[in-house]
């Protein structure tokens, strides 16, 4: 990854003071540790560190278009570079490296801003356009990567976390109104931070800023479908999606470093080290996080998989005594508030691996894509639960909750996840699914927060989210 920031003073001329600009990109010296660079004219100012994965000579940034009028400060990989520099160069556009980042400044001077629907890839960027005098800040379909941004007193700063925004000075205050959010989410979701007045850009939007104000626009989001009338010959979707899973890991393999993967020996990170060995010309780097718990550790299935696809395996065990240490790495890296205890073995792997390789590829995201976690097996169930008798929706969560008060250990825990999911069932979409989203419930919530003056709840964030939802299948 890499780390960017800036300064526009967009409605004055007020030059930029490089020692703050400098302050705030070397704030981000460990996203980028193989360079640095600075853009400042004027009233603009962008800020770089490089962590170089393609065209390690050429690469550098800011990158400049050929009339120095276009500059670039960008964290991120485009896969699909090499396609479009081909489609760039049929339209007459010339190169002088090969990175990735040239290929973003050509599409931009070819297609506008349209450019960015042609772009595969994850991305954070600020191109600045001279001619317009427009600064463009554009965040990848997903948000894979991160890019925050504040306005104050006629200036409009930025960066990949929030810690280079306060190291411009900016007064970091915690927005208690989203207290609730967080506590039910165990995160803060875009456009929000924990903090007032400093923003998430959203995923699949961008942002122009100019002397006559800031604006944001969508350039993503979800397809439109036809739900009546989608796939089901299953060996035509297995096809498909064994295609566009094969497609996808062997764009993420163009890279000019030592590169890897997570392995888990769950299905997902299982899958992309199948493929990746498949395209490899080299045995793959796997790396597994272990634990003395048996409870928790994967690493013999790990191994299975490591041994049937010969890859080059390394293991990390996490210890008590590693705890502090990681906690206080994921803190500092996280800058706001954040409930996932996955982040702190995630840590520990990820600073063993980057001893061997510069990259890795990972499973997160294919419950999400193949609805493989327990709530999405619950929607269906709920749907199938809400057709019995009222007597029987109600009676059947008492039953099974008295069950639950004899019981002890994991049969305990089991039939009370019974009772919750049979209890959930018989409410409405929209609170069953605050039910499932919530790490803590509802009451305990509202005991909680008693007295808190104001804030955004729970319900009234839904709500509004799932107002711009445009599907009618709850699941």
């Amino acid at each position: 990854m890499c780390g960017i920031c800036g300064i526009y003073n967009y409605r004055n001329n007020e030059p930029i003071q490089k020692d703050v600009l400098e302050r705030m990109t070397q704030s981000l010296i460990h996203r980028g540790p193989d360079a640095e660079g600075f853009f400042v004219q004027g009233n603009i100012g962008l800020g770089h560190r490089r962590l170089s994965i393609i065209d390690l000579l050429g690469g550098n940034q800011p990158m400049y278009g050929d009339d120095k009028n276009v500059v670039i400060v960008y964290n991120g990989e485009i896969y699909n570079y090499i396609e479009l520099r081909n489609e760039l160069k049929s339209l007459g556009f010339k190169f002088a490296t090969d990175s990735d980042t040239e290929v973003i400044i050509k599409a931009y001077q070819a297609w506008g801003l349209d450019f960015q629907n042609k772009l595969n890839g994850m991305w954070a960027f600020a191109l600045w356009d001279n001619r317009k005098k427009e600064l463009l800040l554009s965040r990848d379909r997903i948000g894979e990567k991160p890019l925050y941004y504040a306005e104050f007193s006629d200036k409009f700063i930025f960066g990949s976390e929030i810690k280079s925004i306060i190291a411009y000075g900016f007064l970091a205050e915690a927005n208690l109104e989203l207290i609730e959010i967080y506590l039910s989410l165990g995160y803060i979701p875009a456009p929000f931070t924990f903090y007032k007045n400093i923003w998430k850009l959203k995923a699949g939007h961008f942002l122009i800023v100019k002397a006559e104000g800031i604006k944001e626009y969508k350039y993503w989001d979800l397809p439109s479908i036809d739900e009546n009338n989608m796939l089901s010959d299953e060996r035509e979707i297995c096809e498909q999606f064994e295609h566009l899973l094969k497609d996808s890991v062997s764009l993420r393999m163009r890279s000019d470093v030592p590169f890897g993967a997570f392995l888990s020996g769950g299905l997902d990170s299982s899958s992309i080290v199948a493929l990746m060995s498949e395209i490899s010309n080299f045995p793959v780097e796997t790396f597994t996080v272990g634990f003395n718990s048996k409870d928790y550790d994967e690493r013999e299935l790990a191994w299975q998989v490591s041994r049937k696809f010969s890859t080059n395996h390394h293991e990390k065990i996490v210890s008590f005594d590693s705890y502090d240490k990681s906690l206080e790495k994921v803190l500092f890296s996280c800058d706001e508030v954040f409930g996932d205890s996955s982040a702190i073995p995630t840590n520990c792997i990820s600073q063993y691996a980057r001893q061997k390789v510069k990259m890795v590829l990972s499973g997160d995201g294919g419950d999400e894509v193949l609805s493989g976690y327990t709530t999405y097996q619950g929607e269906k169930f709920a749907s199938q639960y809400q057709k019995l008798p009222n007597f029987l929706k109600k009676s059947v969560p008492a039953v099974f909750s008295s069950l639950g008060r004899l019981a002890k250990g994991k049969i305990r825990y089991q039939i009370n996840r019974i009772t919750d999911v049979c209890a959930s069932s018989s409410m409405g979409f929209q609170e069953r699914l605050q039910e499932k989203s919530s790490w803590i419930k509802a009451e305990i919530l509202k005991s909680l927060l008693t007295g808190l003056p104001s804030r955004i709840t729970m319900y009234d964030f839904l709500e509004d989210l799932m107002r711009q939802c445009g599907y009618k299948d709850n699941f």
